[in-house]
């Protein structure tokens, strides 16, 4: 018979705490339902903070490969991402709309609350890293530094267009599947010198001031085509196409991310056409000449401000500020007083109209420019205030390309060296309000998006 007494006791505690130690330790660590780490998933490591599960994952950026590949959590765990990458930049969780800037030579934790069940992509956005590019001379291979051009990635537009739609030089984009779901519908009507274009959308927003920069669930712009050839990038659900020839001609347009990349949804091009016959007309130049026209004096204050922002394949994306005036496409209807649409001329003579605040404009070569925008009503008659026309006029200086500048903007970098200022315009900068453009903005460094991976969420 064992006779048990306080010695024993020590003797017994001192063999089990070790061994309850060792069993913790050695314990299961997957969430439930899940297989182990391999292959290119990995599931996280979940340990219990006496409140909710978390879960820490080592993440490792390499080579334009992110391992693992597939990550996986359980849901309402507080989830760390231990990032390590071989090039900086951000990582972008669709769905939970997340996103960390990460550097090379650190780990960088990224945290989050894992709430939502489903698969999410992860996309990483940085500057485009050099590439070895092989060229061959007198039968001698030899690698030279391509720095900037990242093939694998979006590449920018190189555009050529000019505003009465004539045809332009571009290179199109390979599609990329949305993550969100939308639909495009497009509908054209002629009118007073040209075609009214409306694009109807579901699922999506009208980014202009993103455009260049890392890409966003259902954002973007759209590119519009007249029987295959692009004419230009549209900023909103109104664009106005200018000088297309009389005739038939098929409209198309597409939808397109940040990086003008063409969306897709569920393997369906996001893009719509339509078809329009434009009889003989009268140029738009006629139409819009306000010296034809009276004006139309509002009572209220009325001004307006104007930045021509450098965009990075070249040429300038315009936007136009409005004091006391609202867009409104009710163009040849009787409108609201301050509604109404733009018009914008370059160097005195009509480029294109704006049903919405933003206009791609074409680079315009070495030398000084002058933008003006003038705000006219729906029945086509500028408006004035304390008797002077409501417009602006900002200048931009163009440097002469270089051999070295034009090679990159064949490598969709920006082309031109630009500089802006802002010039008098308004008789009286009191009553028109002396808004002008107060710089160029924009980068010029290029953006890429590189789709990575994928988080996994179980519930």
């Amino acid at each position: 018979m064992f006779n048990f007494n306080k010695g024993h006791l020590f003797l017994v505690l001192g063999l089990l705490v070790p061994a309850i130690l060792l069993l913790v330790a050695c314990g299961p660590s997957a969430p439930a339902g899940t297989e182990p780490a391999g292959g290119s998933a990995a599931v996280s490591e979940s340990v219990s903070n006496g409140t909710a599960q978390e879960s820490v994952v080592a993440v490792n950026f390499s080579g334009k490969q992110l391992t693992p590949e597939t990550i996986q959590v359980k849901q309402d765990e507080n989830v760390t991402l231990n990032l390590e990458t071989d090039r900086p930049g951000s990582f972008h969780i669709h769905g939970y709309d997340l996103e960390k800037e990460a550097a090379v030579g650190e780990v960088t934790e990224f945290q989050f609350m894992a709430n939502a069940t489903g698969r999410f992509r992860i996309t990483f956005h940085g500057a485009a890293s050099p590439e070895p590019a092989i060229t061959e001379m007198d039968g001698m291979k030899s690698e030279t530094s391509t720095a900037g051009m990242d093939r694998s990635s979006d590449e920018h537009e190189m555009s050529n267009m000019s505003g009465g739609g004539a045809a332009s030089g571009s290179m199109d984009h390979g599609p990329m599947e949305s993550a969100a779901p939308v639909n495009v519908d497009i509908s054209a009507t002629v009118a007073e010198g040209g075609v009214h274009v409306k694009i109807d959308t579901e699922g999506w927003r009208w980014a202009p001031g993103e455009v260049n920069s890392a890409n966003s669930d259902g954002t973007g712009h759209a590119h519009i085509y007249a029987d295959g050839v692009k004419l230009s990038r549209v900023y909103g659900p109104y664009h106005y196409l200018p000088s297309l020839e009389s005739g038939s001609h098929e409209l198309r347009v597409s939808l397109n991310d940040n990086g003008h990349n063409e969306l897709t949804w569920q393997g369906r091009a996001l893009e719509a056409t339509t078809t329009v016959y434009v009889p003989e007309a009268t140029a738009m130049s006629v139409h819009d000449s306000s010296a034809l026209r009276d004006t139309v004096d509002s009572e209220a204050f009325m001004g307006l401000n104007i930045v021509a922002h450098e965009d990075a394949p070249g040429g300038y994306n315009l936007q136009v500020e409005p004091i006391g005036f609202r867009f409104a496409q009710a163009v040849g209807e009787t409108g609201e007083p301050g509604d109404g649409y733009a018009v914008f001329s370059i160097n005195g003579e009509v480029f294109n109209r704006l049903y919405v605040p933003w206009l791609q404009v074409p680079a315009q070569g070495a030398g000084t420019h002058t933008f003006t925008v003038a705000l006219i009503n729906n029945e086509g008659k500028p408006y004035s205030y304390n008797g002077q026309p409501v417009e602006t006029s900002i200048q931009v200086h163009e440097g002469a390309k270089t051999e070295e500048s034009e090679r990159a903007a064949a490598d969709h970098h920006d082309s031109s060296s630009t500089t802006q200022t802002a010039t008098d315009h308004d008789t009286d900068t009191g009553s028109q309000g002396g808004h002008h453009g107060d710089g160029v903005s924009g980068e010029t460094a290029e953006t890429v998006e590189l789709e990575v991976g994928y988080l996994e969420v179980w519930p």
